[in-house]
């Protein structure tokens, strides 16, 4: 209402003539409101027309579902307007109604409630642009797509005499000419973004900032339905990176960061505390709109908006460099070269959630791989078993979740145990029990024991199933990141080792005498499994493996076998297991100090077997070893290099990502998409 009035305190009242004074969905088609926007004329701003136009009450689809219907039943209308629209021009007159909208509730941003009729003709308008804003998307080419957007020219409707001098803002300045904007995309984006900046979350206005983040995630999809070379992004992403929203980048940033980890907003008091009375599309009473719904869509349109290599025109991406610099939000703490600060206790509790979901993971990942203040606040946590063990409880259900989601826990625990001091920390803390672990009751396990345990658990599955070289090479860098910091294992812990060890060194046998048999021409037969080089490659992968566990056996007794007694018990326990690759080509360099510290070992028991005259009982065998491993000389070991395996992201890892979030984003979202349209490889 205020936009056409040139005194704001004068209200319009409500008339029951807009789109959707009921809610009858096959009625759209033929509204004569929505026709006439979807015409050939141009409809000048202080037609009384948009004012009907926009005074409905309806309500926002809360699933897929229901914006299907939605967008069903006003495909001719979409279509049409795609087509009418960059002759009248009437997107961008919509644009300048929005803008006019949003700055004039920016003048009431201090206040308790804005008015909720103001809100219910801004969330209107909204959810008009984005309806028609999702057609021309799929519909069009980026190009075509783009100039939805452009107004041939500027339309005087009127002369503007002295209303020229005030302010934009001003519905006096606006009435008697349409104001076009030279990119309608940027300042449309711009004022979706001061809107969500300066508005706190609250249920009287949820409906609204949901639109904004939905409108600009809709001019995003674009490329998912004409995806432009790797080179090229899509105009309205590039107006996004380098526009003037883009000023707006750390702030945006911010924003969609504290929403995606905000608290749950308190519930209302009554139906008349929502926005405004819903009109559902069943006859069932409408519940406030989603807040968890909310925050998942400002967590998405983050990765969305900081997934892109560069803004497109070679400089950095502002949205990835401000969610990569922000820091802790402290007293004392260093800023000088953070984005923005928050409270990273808080981010912390937010990540220790119950259950990590694939999109908070997401988030872990980002955070981890590219913000250093974020990932120096995780690593000196005291208490980071509560990070880590719903991160551990997805990695051991794998079966229940997507590779993906498994994946991307996997590298964080190879980021993480990249630092000694969380390799060695790891196993000082003790759990006092498991519930969540099946193969046996596990008490007063480390939880450096448990996700050695839960990697195993991973390694075994993918040996049997899955057969995933990468995932073999990341769960064994795991590993080796900690086996100089192996300590005080829990006896089931060494056994689970040196019986996983030991079922990969019989399969190896096992090969090697089938790829004999191939060659000999005794086995195999005309399938690619029974070819010479397919049993070539299932040999050298296992040898690989091989190597590798005994690279990591050679740097827990070299590093850390003082403090690892138990390890060193099964080691000796399981000696028969290593005799064959004393003279193996491939492994015996790997075996010489595993049989130095073993051979050693197995001579003293024998002495003191011959002393008491009995075979020595578990007990003393562990008394012999403590014994042994504190007096055994460092020189007498053949020194191993230091175990290090860094994560480093691929060159462009949009090509990964982007296709990633938006397959997350069509999970979570209430919005409907036609996947069978997108072009985008998912």
């Amino acid at each position: 209402h205020y936009f056409i009035q040139s005194n704001l305190s004068c209200v319009v009242s409500r008339v029951e003539m807009g789109v959707a004074a009921s809610c009858n969905l096959v009625s759209l088609s033929t509204n004569p409101h929505l026709v006439r926007l979807s015409s050939v004329e141009a409809i000048p701003l202080q037609d009384s027309f948009w004012e009907e136009l926009l005074d409905f009450s309806f309500p926002s689809p809360d699933n897929s579902a229901d914006s299907r219907l939605l967008e069903e039943s006003v495909d001719e209308i979409c279509c049409n307007f795609c087509k009418n629209n960059p002759t009248s021009g009437n997107m961008s007159t919509l644009i300048s109604i929005v803008i006019s909208l949003i700055k004039h509730a920016l003048t009431h941003v201090s206040e308790d409630d804005i008015n909720k009729e103001e809100l219910e003709t801004l969330y209107n308008s909204l959810l008009i642009i984005r309806t028609l804003t999702k057609k021309t998307t799929l519909s069009l080419s980026l190009e075509e797509s783009a100039q939805q957007f452009v107004t041939p020219d500027i339309v005087a409707m009127s002369q503007p005499s002295a209303a020229e001098n005030e302010e934009p803002s001003s519905p006096t300045a606006l009435q008697g000419r349409v104001v076009r904007y030279e990119t309608s995309v940027d300042e449309l984006c711009f004022y979706l973004f001061e809107f969500l900046v300066n508005f706190p979350v609250k249920q009287s206005t949820i409906q609204v900032h949901s639109e904004c983040v939905k409108i600009v995630t809709t001019l995003m999809s674009a490329q998912l339905y004409t995806p432009p070379p790797s080179s090229s992004p899509s105009p309205h992403i590039t107006t996004l990176m380098t526009g003037r929203c883009s000023t707006l980048a750390p702030l945006v940033t911010l924003t969609l960061l504290t929403n995606a980890i905000h608290e749950p907003l308190p519930a209302p008091t009554s139906v008349s505390s929502y926005l405004w009375s819903y009109v559902p599309f069943t006859a069932a009473p409408k519940p406030p709109y989603s807040d968890s719904a909310f925050f998942k869509e400002c967590l998405l349109l983050l990765y969305l908006l900081s997934s892109h290599s560069n803004s497109g025109n070679g400089t950095s991406n502002p949205y990835k460099r401000a969610l990569n610099t922000f820091g802790h939000k402290e007293p004392g703490s260093n800023v000088a070269d953070t984005c923005f600060v928050i409270d990273l206790d808080r981010l912390y509790c937010y990540f220790c959630k119950a259950e990590a979901s694939e999109q908070d993971t997401l988030l872990l990942y980002t955070l981890l791989q590219g913000n250093v203040n974020v990932k120096a606040f995780l690593l000196s946590r005291t208490d980071i078993e509560r990070l880590l063990l719903p991160l551990l409880r997805v990695v051991y259900d794998a079966e229940t979740h997507s590779t993906h989601h498994m994946y991307m826990i996997l590298i964080i625990l190879l980021i993480l145990t990249h630092d000694d001091h969380f390799s060695s920390y790891v196993h000082d803390l003790t759990l006092p029990s498991v519930s969540w672990y099946k193969e046996r009751v596990l008490s007063n396990v480390s939880v450096g024991g448990l996700l050695i345990l839960v990697i195993l658990k991973t390694i075994q599955t993918n040996m049997t199933k899955m057969r995933d070289k990468y995932l073999h090479t990341n769960c064994l860098a795991t590993l080796a990141n900690m086996s100089s910091k192996f300590h005080s294992f829990h006896p089931y812990v060494a056994e689970k080792v040196l019986n996983l060890f030991t079922t990969i060194v019989r399969k190896y046998g096992k090969i090697r005498s089938t790829l004999l048999g191939v060659e000999n021409g005794t086995e195999g037969g005309d399938t690619p499994e029974n070819t010479i080089e397919y049993w070539e490659c299932e040999r050298e992968t296992l040898e690989d493996i091989i190597r590798m566990f005994l690279e990591i056996f050679n740097s827990s007794i070299c590093y850390s076998g003082k403090n690892n007694p138990v390890f060193i018990y099964e080691l000796l326990h399981k000696r028969e297991v290593f005799i064959p690759f004393q003279t193996h080509p491939v492994f015996s360099d790997l075996i010489i100090n595993i049989e130095s510290i073993l051979g050693y070992l197995n001579s003293k028991l024998e002495e003191r077997t011959e002393e008491q005259g009995i075979s020595v009982s578990v007990d003393c065998v562990m008394v012999v070893i403590e014994e042994v491993v504190r007096q055994w000389p460092a020189d007498r070991l053949q020194k191993t290099p230091l175990l290090k395996f860094e994560y480093v992201e691929e060159t462009r890892p949009e090509e990964f990502f982007l296709p990633y979030i938006w397959t997350l984003l069509f999970s979570n979202s209430n919005m409907y998409w036609d996947t069978t349209r997108i072009s985008l490889n998912l």
